[in-house]
This record gives C-alpha cells, sequence and structure tokens, in this order.
C-alpha cells in the first residue's frame, strides 16, 4: 500500500492509529467516571451532597485546557466536549435540572444549555428571569440560565439571597471569535455561603435618581439596569477584590452612592480562547 507523503505512513497505518487513539479515550472517559464516582463516595461520607456545577474548580480546569490546547481542532469543539464530559458524569450523581429565562429566544437558550451542560440534563423553560430566581432558591440543586441584558424588563436581581439563588458564573467563559452559543448569560445555583473569592463580585445596586454616569471610570461594569418612576436598580461587577465599602465610595466618585447596595454573587473572570492572547478579565476593568 502506498505511502501518504510525508507522513511515512501508509493510510492504513493511520487508520489503526485513530482506531487505537480511540480506544485510549474511551478507556480514559470510562476511567475518569469511576474517579468521579469515588468523589462522590467520599463527599457523601463526609455527610455532604452532590453538585451538578463546581464554579471555581471547572474555572481552572478549563484555564489549563485553554493554556495547553494546540493544533488545528477548534478550541470550542474541545470546550463543549470537555463540558458534556463533566454534565454527564455529575449528572449521574445529582438529580438537577437547568431552568432557562423564558425572556430571551428559546433557540438560544437551548444551545447555550446543550453547548454547557450537554444532553444529559434536564431542561426546563421557565416564564422569565424572576421565575428562574424562584425556582433555583426553591430547589435542592438546580441551575438558572438568565440571558444578559443591557436594560432588563424587571429587576430580576432583586430576588437573589445568599439564602437562595445566587450568581456562580458568567458566559460565555472562553471568549472566541464566532463561536458557537455565544449569547451572554449568568448562570445561577445556591451556595453554601456568599462567594468572596471570585474573580468578579456582583452586586444589586438602586439609586432613587438616576444611575450615574461614570461608572466605568471607576472600573465597575453595569452588567444589566431597569428604571422606573420611583429611581433606577442596576446589576453591577466590579473586582472581588473590593469590599463593600470600596464598592460604595466607588459609586459615589462615580456620582452618587446608591440607597441599596449588597452582594449578589460573583464569577470567574472569562479568558481569551486565542492562545497568543492573555487572559481576558486579568489585569483590565470590565468591559461593558
Amino acid at each position: 500500500m502506498s505511502q501518504l507523503p510525508g507522513s511515512g505512513l501508509s493510510l492504513e497505518d493511520l487508520r489503526e492509529r485513530v482506531d487505537e487513539i480511540d480506544k485510549r479515550i474511551h478507556e480514559a472517559l470510562m476511567e475518569r467516571a469511576q474517579a468521579e464516582a469515588g468523589i462522590l463516595a467520599a463527599r457523601r461520607a463526609a455527610g455532604e451532597g452532590a453538585a451538578l456545577f463546581h464554579p471555581d474548580r471547572d474555572a481552572d480546569m478549563m484555564r489549563q485546557m485553554v493554556e495547553r490546547h494546540r493544533g488545528e481542532l477548534p478550541l470550542a469543539t474541545v470546550e463543549h466536549l470537555w463540558r458534556d464530559l463533566i454534565s454527564a458524569c455529575t449528572s449521574l450523581q445529582a438529580d438537577a435540572a437547568v431552568h432557562l429565562d423564558g425572556s430571551a429566544e428559546l433557540i438560544e437558550m437551548l444551545d447555550l444549555a446543550r453547548f454547557y451542560f450537554g444532553f444529559s440534563v434536564e431542561l426546563v423553560p421557565a416564564a422569565d428571569a424572576a421565575d428562574v430566581v424562584g425556582a433555583v432558591t426553591a430547589s435542592d440543586g438546580d441551575l438558572g440560565l438568565v440571558a444578559l441584558t443591557d436594560r432588563a424588563e424587571l429587576p430580576w436581581w432583586r430576588g437573589l439571597s445568599e439564602a437562595g439563588a445566587l450568581v456562580r458564573a458568567r458566559l460565555p467563559f472562553v471568549v472566541l471569535d464566532e463561536r458557537p452559543a455565544d449569547l451572554p448569560a449568568l448562570v445561577l445555583s445556591k451556595a453554601d455561603s456568599m462567594i468572596d473569592n471570585a474573580d468578579v463580585a456582583v452586586y444589586d445596586a438602586r439609586w432613587s435618581d438616576i444611575l450615574p454616569v461614570r461608572l466605568m471610570d471607576q472600573g465597575i461594569e453595569v452588567l444589566s439596569f431597569f428604571r422606573s418612576a420611583s429611581g433606577v436598580d442596576a446589576l453591577l461587577a466590579i473586582s472581588g477584590d473590593l469590599s463593600e465599602e470600596d464598592v460604595r465610595v466607588a459609586c459615589s466618585a462615580a456620582g452618587a452612592e446608591p440607597d441599596v447596595l449588597r452582594r449578589v454573587g460573583g464569577y470567574a473572570a472569562p479568558i481569551d480562547g486565542d492562545p497568543e492572547d492573555s487572559f481576558a478579565g486579568e489585569d483590565e476593568e470590565p468591559q461593558e
């Protein structure tokens, strides 16, 4: 059989090599599932429950994956395979659903949910973002996906609380040009306590007057806002290294201190999928 130019291998040799690689991948997948089962057993022995979502660990693993990624295979493909694998393994351990924001386009929400949580997780459409918050709060371990829009139809983040749903992640996590499932969104879930070590902290802020116009000058990103006759509500993102008092001072420097300011979660800073660039969010102010 003739050899392929430059490879030194025949077509049959290359096919056999692919078959052997596929076998190793399959064995590694089964080994990983067994390891996940061991983690679950250890957690249960320690009196802990299973969880569908581990945002801090997921973010660290994804950063490592981006750093070591090489070759022609699209990074988004690897990201999707990895996310589907994680979700499939954890779905064997945790009976949880993902509630979808009904105020966004359903097909976009489904694409986003399937990309990040695979086909093993139950997806439950909700009427709007407030219903998603309520469903996550009332559940034992469900997640929520809320589309991120500049101007919200209602201040749904008022329902977030330390005893209920909190912002735990921002999507997309890996920023790529022309990526699939690119709808901006927030992931909501419960937490044992307030997330105090996140790269980015999220705050519910309310003013009885207008929204300060110089928030970005203070490194504050307005994720979404809602304007009413009584004032304006805003969902803010700012460095997680700052205290609540620091955030109040920053808002005051931007134009006005809010009447209400409370932390409602946090998330890992998104990373740049271009290996030639540095991580997005590091040494940079949040971008609107």
